[in-house]
This record gives structure tokens, C-alpha cells and sequence, in this order.
């Protein structure tokens, strides 16, 4: 008997689906998604002077770590070093030209702001690693065998790039493919379910062509005196 079941025909599975799908199944926007908060302005650029310095900053960083080759904790000391020169500077010029004292802006200390970035990662840490189970718990198996496909091409990438540019790249992501998913979301969205879909009927050719045929041994049940 084949391992995959279903009630209804396959042209109602897709008339379903068709209806339903959003890509991951998600249910809220993609902002909520992200927390609703500062963080998820940043990546969605809804604070574009932030969101834009983040992405020149890091890839400064990226091109002096992978380009110029400067080793990690040179480049920090270096900038550190820098960093103390400049504000000895302001502040030695401020008492002779009156002008203002350097000064920590209050939104790069605010406590707030870190605990919201703390609780969003932990809860979107927790619902991957439930998402995960159940993917590995073959609950979802188009999911399953995309998400294997997915690691397996990660896993070839990674062969030709180090751990920083990985980073990078996976930073860039971050700060590029949810506001061009909210752009495009619709068009995505129809993508996402043409690709389930025929994710489903491969399954289900596999599951009765291969797993259905493949021998169980019989259960015997044991009688208890």
C-alpha cells in the first residue's frame, strides 16, 4: 500500500492549493514575519538611510577581510585604534572651538531595541528547529525532499567559498530577498505552488512506483500468559 494517501482527486488538490498557498505556508505578512519592529524595517528597507548603511559597512568589511586580506584582529585594532585618534581629536578640538562633545547616540545603547532583536531571534530560532523536526519527520514530504535538494546545493556552494564570504552572501540575502519578495509576492506565491504541486505528484510517483514495493515484515502478535 502506498505511503502517501489522499481523500480528494489531484485537480483538487491543486484547486486547493491554488487557492492557499503562500510561500512556507505562512499565514501573517512578511513583516510581522520578521518581528514588526525595527528589525524588520531594516530589512525591508522601510529605514533606508539604516538599512544602507549596514550594507556598505559590511561590505567595506567584507572587502577588507577578502580583498585587501587584512587579518581579522589586525583590522580590528586597526579600526579601534583609528576610532580612539578621531574622537581624541574631537574632543581635544571641541574645547578650543566650542563645538559639541562626542556622544553615544541614545538608539545605539537603547535597551529596548536590544531585547526585541534577542526575543525575535529566539523565536524564529524556535520555529525553525520545529519546522525542521517536522520536516525531518517526513510530516511534510515535498518539503522534505526540497528542503535535502536545498542543503545538498548549499553544501556544493559552500566547497567554493570560505566561512566570510558565505557570511556575506547570506547577509547581502537577508538585506536583498524579503523586499524583493514583498515587491513580487504574488508572482512568487504562484511559483511556490506550481512547484509544490509537482513536488506532490513526484512524491506520489515515487511512494507508489518505489517505496509501496519495497518489502515490510509481518507483525506477530504476541500472546501474553
Amino acid at each position: 500500500m502506498p505511503i502517501f494517501t489522499g481523500s480528494s482527486s489531484d485537480s483538487e488538490d491543486e484547486r486547493t492549493i491554488h487557492k492557499t498557498t503562500k510561500l512556507f505556508t505562512r499565514q501573517r505578512s512578511i513583516h510581522s514575519i520578521f518581528g514588526g519592529g525595527k528589525v524588520a524595517d531594516i530589512l525591508l528597507w522601510r529605514e533606508p538611510k539604516i538599512a544602507a548603511t549596514l550594507v556598505i559597512g559590511v561590505s567595506i568589511l567584507w572587502f577588507l577581510m577578502e580583498v585587501v586580506e587584512y587579518n581579522f584582529i589586525t583590522l580590528i585594532c586597526h579600526a579601534s585604534m583609528t576610532s580612539m585618534l578621531f574622537f581624541f581629536i574631537w574632543s581635544t578640538a571641541s574645547d578650543f572651538l566650542n563645538w559639541e562633545r562626542p556622544i553615544i547616540p541614545e538608539v545605539v545603547l537603547d535597551e529596548s531595541s536590544f531585547k526585541q532583536l534577542a526575543r525575535s531571534f529566539h523565536v524564529r530560532f524556535n520555529q525553525i528547529l520545529t519546522k525542521l523536526l517536522d520536516v525531518a519527520c517526513g510530516r511534510d514530504p515535498p518539503l522534505f525532499f526540497l528542503t535535502t535538494i536545498s542543503l545538498y546545493i548549499v553544501s556544493i556552494i559552500g566547497t567554493y567559498f570560505n566561512f566570510v564570504n558565505l557570511l556575506f552572501i547570506g547577509f547581502v540575502s537577508m538585506q536583498t530577498l524579503p523586499v524583493m519578495y514583498e515587491m513580487y509576492e504574488d508572482d512568487v506565491d504562484t511559483a511556490a505552488g506550481k512547484l509544490m504541486r509537482k513536488m506532490k505528484k513526484l512524491y506520489k510517483k515515487v511512494d507508489t512506483n518505489v517505496l509501496s514495493k519495497i518489502p515490510r515484515g509481518t507483525v506477530k502478535n504476541k500472546k501474553f500468559t
